[in-house]
């Protein structure tokens, strides 16, 4: 009976995105990165709040608004005092919404938690992979798949094509997509002498 080896991956952010934007130190546009610290000011009752970026070239100070001349009544207790203490989850939500900002899709860096679920024979001749993306990190399921197997994106594609890695509904289009939420793939591995290939791959830690 052929084993079958049910593995997890999960993907996790490494870093925000970046923001692209003309830097004045540089004199060029250049990637800036989120420090997660706030800078806020006080007007009355109106509250102003700035996520702190630097250049990541040469350090200059960029300050993202994420909102101006809001009145403190309508901000929660709980939002001012995370902004205060430069909570890094808020830090982080602020940061991770670049839309209309620069934020380029698969800029952000990430890496992959293996878990083994269940089996544990290298002579395994079938994986059936899921991958979670929780975070909902902007990224290529192909890209995804390149960095978990140690594989070129045509490597992944031509395996696709071969039959050896599958998805639902068998569509390839999905590669190009945004990893979801979760999905699950199976994988067929070739014969012995190949396993161990992927077999490294498959369960190391980044």
């Amino acid at each position: 009976m052929s084993s079958i080896l049910n593995m997890e991956w999960s993907v996790v952010r490494s870093q925000t995105p970046r923001i692209k934007r003309p830097c004045q130190r540089c004199g060029f546009v250049k990637p800036f990165g989120s420090t997660g610290k706030f800078r806020l000011n006080a007007n009355g009752s109106q509250l102003d709040a700035w996520l702190i970026y630097r250049c990541d070239v040469c350090g200059s100070r960029w300050n993202r608004a994420i909102f101006e001349r809001r009145a403190v009544s309508s901000l929660s207790a709980e939002l001012i005092e995370a902004l205060q203490r430069n909570d890094e989850g808020v830090a982080s939500t602020f940061a991770c919404n670049t839309k209309g900002r620069g934020g380029g899709k698969g800029g952000t860096d990430f890496s992959l938690k293996r878990r083994m679920v269940a089996g544990d024979s290298a002579d395994a001749c079938k994986v059936a992979l899921t991958i979670l993306n929780s975070d909902h990190v902007q990224v290529r399921l192909d890209k995804v798949l390149a960095k978990g197997l140690g594989l070129s994106r045509n490597r992944v594609l031509l395996l696709v094509e071969q039959g050896s890695l599958r998805f639902p509904m068998n569509n390839v289009k999905i590669l190009k997509r945004q990893v979801p939420d979760k999905i699950c793939i199976e994988l067929y591995l070739g014969p012995a002498s190949d396993r161990s290939v992927f077999w490294n791959n498959l369960v190391c830690t980044d």
